[in-house]
């Protein structure tokens, strides 16, 4: 019995400057966004492949690193005629559609790019069209599971959608634009082109105003800026109005609920911590968040803990250190410096509109 045709979203890595998306573009054979004379088989380019043991014919499947995982469900599952739909490709707001040209477990090669150091799985397909995102003839369901952060996820369900798009005449997939979308599209470009020393600069102009416990302090200020509707506050340490040790929370964040007699809660724990860190302080620090479940006073009844999440201020875990095990055991999110970065960008953004203002 043949196999239906099915539909994916396939996602690259968009932070690296080197790679994208000229490098996709090339590597795929894109029309006008092809920058080389070389005939070469098009290809899919995925990272999680920078070293050779990650080559997946090669792989024990018994101990699949968690960054490997979503390329395996690649190799075993897209066959040859599925669709594979890839956002950002060939520019930000735009969509390309793909087609695979053999089942991707029996035409996958392994094979490091000598420039990026990654990059090594390369899957076939063939480049059919590309849409933009706000075009007419996409449709809300497509457009809604366009939004999905997974790196790869099946959409088949939206088959017809899709193949609704298959049939239009490129120009037409992406010649209404609406003005909306381009500026958009530009505000965006500016801020990727600076983001990254946005990150940097932020974080460390704190560092130096708020060390130690005084990064409870920063944040609070931030999140109010980037969550001007909801309660933020500092619930740890001496300026704190319950006791730290028995809720376990630093910064607490509420919002409504649709019942009246709730309130959700974002409970964090922030740790100023150097250098890098493993299980043996990590392990202390999520168990200590886990009592944000419970341990409030009545004067908070009703509060739903929805999210526990740990703030590294200036570490990053140690090499080895199995992260996303250790936030699903805990039900835990980990934001080690580098995440905070990202975080604190958007709350400069935010911050520096108001005081304009």
């Amino acid at each position: 019995m043949s196999r239906e045709k099915q539909y994916w979203d396939f996602r690259v890595d968009v932070r690296n400057p080197h790679v994208y998306p000229n490098y996709y573009n090339t590597e795929l054979n894109i029309p006008g966004y092809y920058n080389t004379k070389e005939e070469k088989k098009p290809v899919l380019r995925q990272g999680w492949g920078y070293e050779e043991g990650h080559n997946l014919k090669c792989w024990n499947r018994k101990n699949v690193p968690p960054g490997l995982r979503a390329n395996f469900r690649m190799y075993d599952e897209v066959k040859r005629g599925d669709i594979i739909l890839i956002p950002r490709i060939p520019k930000q707001g735009t969509v390309t559609i793909a087609e695979a040209t053999e089942d991707w477990k029996d035409g996958y090669r392994f094979e490091i790019d000598p420039k990026q150091g990654d990059y090594g799985h390369q899957f076939p397909a063939e480049y059919r069209t590309h849409f933009s995102r706000r075009n007419k003839h996409v449709s809300e369901d497509v457009a809604s599971t366009l939004k999905c952060r997974s790196r790869f996820w099946n959409m088949s369900y939206h088959g017809e959608g899709i193949e609704n798009l298959l049939r239009q005449e490129p120009a037409d997939l992406i010649n209404d634009q609406e003005s909306r979308d381009r500026y958009a599209d530009a505000i965006r470009r500016a801020i990727d082109s600076v983001g990254h020393d946005i990150e940097i600069k932020v974080h460390k102009e704190l560092a130096k105003q708020f060390a130690g416990s005084g990064w409870e302090d920063a944040l609070v200020e931030g999140l109010k800026a980037l969550f001007p509707h909801f309660q933020v506050e500092r619930t740890g340490g001496q300026r704190g109005r319950e006791r730290e040790s028995e809720h376990g929370t630093d910064i607490l964040v509420t919002m409504p609920s649709p019942l009246e007699s709730v309130q959700y809660g974002i409970a964090i724990q922030v740790k100023d911590w150097k250098g890098d860190f493993d299980f043996s302080n990590i392990d202390g620090t999520i168990k200590q968040i886990q009592k944000a479940d419970g341990g409030w006073p009545e004067a908070r009844e009703g509060l739903r803990i929805v999210e526990k999440i740990v703030i590294v201020t200036e570490a990053k875990p140690h090499e080895g250190l199995k992260l996303d095990e250790i936030e699903r055991k805990g039900d835990t999110k980990i934001l080690h410096s580098d995440e905070l970065k990202k975080l604190l960008r958007r709350m400069a953004l935010v911050t520096a509109a108001t005081m304009d203002e």
